[in-house]
This record gives C-alpha cells, structure tokens and sequence, in this order.
C-alpha cells in the first residue's frame, strides 16, 4: 500500500449473492440480506477487507474471482481473506495459487464450526494438520484470520502456545469477533473473558478485530445497544491489546442487518466508544491504520 491509509479501513466486511452461489449456514438466517454488495453499505469506510462468507467449498474459486471482478469496479475492496481448510491434502497447491492472486491478502479456515477439543494440540490429533496448515499459509506470505467461540479461547491459547513455539511469534494471525463473547447469556463471565483475551495477547504478533458484538446478541440491536456494547468491551480489548494490534471491522451485515442495525450504526458506535478512551493518534490506529498495515502493506513488502 503506499501513500497515507484511508481514514476507516473496514477489517471484516462480508460480501455475498445467494441467488448466485450457495451459502449452506445462512438457511435458517431469514435476516441475512439476498445479496451483500457495496452499493448497499451506509458506512463510511473507503476502503474495505472482504471476508469469505462461509460459501459452499466447491464454490470457492468462484468467490475469490467474484470478488475480484467486483473490485475492479469498486476501489472499496482492497484485499481478500478467501476460504479455505487446513486439512486439506492439497492445502500448498491451494494457498500457492491464492498467494498468486493479487487482491488475496489471507485466508480463514473456520475454527468455530470444529467440535470441542480439536484446536489442542495437547489432546487433538486434528490440531496438527491445523497447524500445519496455519504454517503453509504463512510461509506463502498469507495473514490468517482466527475465528473461533468464546468456548474455544483456551484451546486457541493452546494452539497459539505451539505456534509460537515453533515460529518465534504469531504474526500475521488476527482473532475475529473479539472471540466471539456472549454478552445476554446469564454464564457469561466478563472477568473470564478477560483473563481469555490477556493470555491471547501475549502471544507476541497476534492482533484481534474489535468486531461482531451486534452479532453475540439474540434479536435486534438498536443503535443505543450498541454503542453500550462498544463502550463495555473496548477498554479492555486496547489494554490486552494495545491500538497497534486492535482493528476495527464491521461484520457487515452478520452482525449489522442481521440484526436489525445500519453497517453505519455500528461503525459510529464504535468509533464513539473509542473517542472516550485513545487519543486521535491511536483512533486512526484502530479504525484504520493497523488494518492497513496487517494486510495490505505486508503483502506490497
């Protein structure tokens, strides 16, 4: 990337047409939009980095193409995190031709759908083909998107643990959704949730999306709600994690129409409980700049 980073920098924007491709999860999602293009976003975010949709695996290829014809039509989308799964057995030829593919900046492999266990290398035998498929991609220059339950931080804990074992830090990985916590179940422990997030952030390089609150809450969010969501978690995301490692990303429209919230809503939500805790400085840092930085210059170097 060269030159100065646009202002906002959306981290995790979704962009689908289900009357195009095949989209299995979203069936029982009546409140997902048919289509999630850029003319329909309200935000005011320039620049954006499109996130895979959870599209049928056969139909992955055609995403990325997709998006890219997209983008040559709209200078929003910048980069892409594309689909992928870690097992498989053709993962370098995979990640080799994604790495080939200008506009892809990372890839995702889908943690949160994988049963309780699978993430430890201590007891999973699948951990390692996970983790062999982390390193493939990092080793082609790829950042990789972690996307897991709040259920599953300490399994993520103990994969990162193995990772940085072996590679000296957790660069070019970033934590989705703030691990997914869920802010109206009656279990839900904000101390735990803190203590979770503390001991990922220790893991030097790891950055995380302050994105996909709207989205843990069951019906509608209106605006109120969540700015109250951005004001509750925020301070304790920049203390484990500092502006430097902290992007802000919208889940649009998961987390925004899907709920009954305008993408623009949740972006000045955020923006505002930002304001009441960092400087100017460390704002541009998580609305933009460290967006920018973790998956568009990297992938210029």
């Amino acid at each position: 990337m060269t030159g100065a980073p646009p202002q906002v920098v959306d981290s995790h924007l979704h962009l689908w047409d289900r009357r195009r491709f095949s989209y299995p999860w979203m069936t029982e999602l009546p409140a997902l939009p048919e289509t999630s293009l850029p003319i329909q976003r309200t935000a005011s975010a320039t620049a954006a980095i499109v996130v895979e949709a959870g599209i049928s695996p056969d139909q992955r290829t055609a995403e990325v193409e997709w998006l890219t014809a997209l983008a040559a039509e709209e200078p929003l989308i910048r980069g892409i995190v594309a689909a992928v799964d870690f097992t498989d057995p053709h993962l370098a030829e995979v990640v080799a031709r994604l790495a080939d593919t200008p506009l892809v900046v990372g890839v995702r492999d889908n943690f949160e759908s994988r049963p309780a266990g699978d993430l430890d290398p201590r007891t999973s035998p699948t951990a390692g083909a996970l983790l062999r498929g982390l390193d493939c991609a990092r080793r082609v220059g790829l950042t990789v998107d972690l996307c897991v339950r709040a259920g599953q931080l300490a399994e993520l804990d103990a994969l990162l643990t193995s990772v940085v074992a072996v590679t000296g830090s957790a660069d070019g990985l970033v934590l989705d959704h703030l691990g997914k916590p869920l802010p109206a179940d009656p279990d839900f422990s904000f101390e735990e949730w803190a203590e979770a997030m503390s001991a990922l952030a220790a893991h030097a390089g790891l950055h995380v999306k302050f994105s996909g609150l709207p989205g843990q809450m069951p019906g509608a969010v209106d605006p109120e709600a969540a700015r109250e969501l951005a004001d509750r978690f925020i301070g304790e995301v920049l203390t484990a994690f500092g502006p430097e490692r902290t992007m802000y990303g919208s889940d649009h429209p998961v987390s925004t129409t899907g709920h009954g919230l305008g993408d623009g809503e949740w972006e000045q939500a955020a923006a505002a409980a930002l304001h009441h805790v960092v400087d100017d400085t460390d704002f541009a840092a998580v609305m933009g700049t460290t967006a920018a930085d973790f998956y568009l210059t990297r992938r210029t170097q």
